[in-house]
C-alpha cells in the first residue's frame, strides 16, 4: 500500500539535509501468533474532507517506509477517521498512513517526490525535510485491544 517510491525519492534528495541520529534503532522481537482479540485502533485526525479513504501500513523496522504486512483502510471521514487493524501480533511497530483523497492506491506526490497527500506516522514525529526515522515513530503494541492516535499533515504547508 504505502510504495517504497513514496519516499525514496525525497530521501535521496535530503539525504545531505538529514545527519545521522547514532542512536540505535529498537530491535525487532519475533512476533508470537495474533489472538483474535488483537485490535489496533488508531485515530487519525487532520483528516481534510471525507473523499476516499484513510489507508496506513503498521511496519516493523525493516518494513518501514516501504511494504509492509499489516496494513488496513477506512472510508475518510473530515476531522478524525478510525482505522482498525486486526489479528496484530504483539511486538515493535510503527504507522505510516495517508489520506488517498482519489482512491489510486498510492500516496500522490510532485515532481520532487514530496507527497501532495497529507501524511501521519504514530508518534506523529516532525516530517519538515524528510520522512521520520523508525525510532521516532515506534511504539510497542502488546496485543489485545489498543487504541492510539496519529494526525496527518503535509510535508510542506
Amino acid at each position: 500500500m504505502f510504495r517504497a517510491a513514496v519516499f525514496a525519492s525525497l530521501s535521496l534528495l535530503l539525504m545531505a539535509s538529514s545527519p545521522p541520529s547514532g542512536r540505535a534503532e529498537p530491535a525487532d522481537e519475533p512476533p508470537r501468533a495474533a489472538a483474535s482479540g488483537d485490535v489496533l485502533r488508531i485515530l487519525v485526525s487532520g483528516v481534510e474532507s471525507a473523499a476516499g479513504h484513510v489507508r496506513l501500513d503498521v511496519c516493523t523496522r525493516h518494513e518501514f517506509l516501504k511494504d509492509c504486512r499489516y496494513s488496513a483502510s477506512a472510508p475518510a471521514t473530515a476531522g478524525v477517521t478510525v482505522v482498525t487493524v486486526k489479528d496484530l501480533p504483539p511486538g515493535i511497530y510503527a504507522v505510516q498512513a495517508y489520506h488517498d483523497r482519489n482512491d489510486n492506491l498510492s500516496v500522490d506526490r510532485n515532481f520532487l517526490g514530496v507527497p501532495t497527500e497529507t501524511v501521519g506516522f504514530s508518534n506523529d514525529p516532525k516530517i519538515v525535510l524528510s520522512p521520520p526515522t523508525f525510532r521516532s515513530a515506534a511504539f510497542t503494541y502488546a496485543g489485545g485491544p489498543q487504541t492510539m492516535g496519529l494526525r496527518l499533515r503535509r510535508f510542506f504547508p
